[in-house]
């Protein structure tokens, strides 16, 4: 697997079943699967770093337990705020299953992110795939056609970002 500088190049599918659209992208990054975990369930300020995407003063803890959180995450597009509630689930070793309860573009049930790192010789092969139904209401309808043909391309270029991220991290401070 050819390499970019610590980030391995990265693999996208795509699937479309029963009216919902999973993009998974798959890379490698040099941590080992529990700092990927930690990372993908840090809460706090340095959340934004890893996650571009979530803005921190649009995040809500509504819960943290050892293997579970409760939290409302939202993103700015332009001028519009989207945003959602998930379950997070990391009780399962080297495996965060994020469950959208709440939204004001998904529809729920059906939509969820979920993140696996299996052990490599060289820290970690990451898989997070998004998979999202969307609302009837006119924001969800567009915010669909946007994902089914542009999802990919963004999706990959945001796991990308995601997995750079996380390997810049390798030699910071383990999360704690």
């Amino acid at each position: 697997m050819r390499t970019i500088g610590q980030l391995s190049e990265t693999t996208t599918t795509v699937d479309v079943r029963d009216g919902a659209i999973a993009i998974s992208v798959a890379g490698e990054v040099p941590l080992p699967p529990d700092r990927v975990v930690d990372a993908s369930v840090d809460f706090s300020q340095r959340r934004e770093r890893v996650f571009p995407a979530v803005s921190t003063k649009r995040t809500t803890v509504h819960s943290l337990d050892t293997t579970t959180a409760d939290v409302t995450e939202g993103t700015r597009a332009g001028p519009f705020v989207f945003w959602e509630r998930c379950t997070y689930d990391w009780s399962e070793p080297r495996r965060v299953v994020a469950v959208v309860s709440d939204s004001n573009v998904y529809a729920c049930p059906g939509s969820l992110w979920e993140l696996a790192a299996t052990p490599t010789d060289r820290g970690s092969r990451v898989v997070m795939t998004w998979t999202r139904r969307f609302q009837r209401r006119p924001r969800g309808r567009i915010m669909g056609f946007v994902y089914q043909h542009n999802g990919k391309r963004a999706f990959t270029k945001y796991a990308r970002q995601i997995l750079s991220n996380l390997a810049e991290e390798a030699d910071a401070k383990p999360w704690e």
